[in-house]
């Protein structure tokens, strides 16, 4: 794991969980952090992985302190949408795409974690909001998404 001085003083313990999920506890100014980093099978990967994948990053929510600031960051590659018609709460209204399986399954977990996906909240221009791009260029997606607790918020 590459992290910069600051944060290699502030850390106080990381876990790799296996190849493509790891989580570090930080201290923070105000409550400790817990960042859980993520590379998620794609949408068309077999549903025994995908199964594992999700099974893994849920069970690591049971080993974050509670009162712990959490983050989620990484390569969900989930096509989430807005929250203007389907789950608000989790969704801002300025997520782009249509939403595939992988961003259903990241919306729920979102919704029972009490997450907020912060890169769908925020207005910016489409060009600033893709996280990929095919070979060609001409299809861009956002499939990379940062996740907080949003009782936390505030203090992100």
């Amino acid at each position: 794991m590459l992290i910069s001085r600051k944060a290699a003083i502030s850390l106080i313990s990381w876990t790799p969980v296996n190849g493509v999920v790891m989580f570090a506890r930080f201290h923070g100014h105000h409550t400790e952090v817990t960042v859980v980093v993520c590379y998620a099978p794609t949408n068309g990967a077999e549903e025994l992985v995908k199964e594992r994948f999700y099974d893994t990053r849920n069970s690591v929510s049971k080993h974050i302190q509670r009162h712990d600031m959490v983050k989620f960051h990484g390569d969900f590659d989930t096509k989430a949408g807005n929250g203007i018609s389907y789950c608000p709460e989790v969704l801002g209204p300025c997520g782009i795409g249509d939403r595939n399986e992988n961003g259903a399954l990241l919306i729920d977990f979102a919704s029972i974690n009490v997450h907020l996906t912060c890169g769908t909240e925020f207005r910016h221009k489409n060009i600033h909001k893709y996280t990929w791009t095919s070979p060609d260029g001409k299809t861009r997606n956002q499939i990379d998404h940062f996740l907080i607790n949003d009782d936390q918020l505030s203090k992100a």
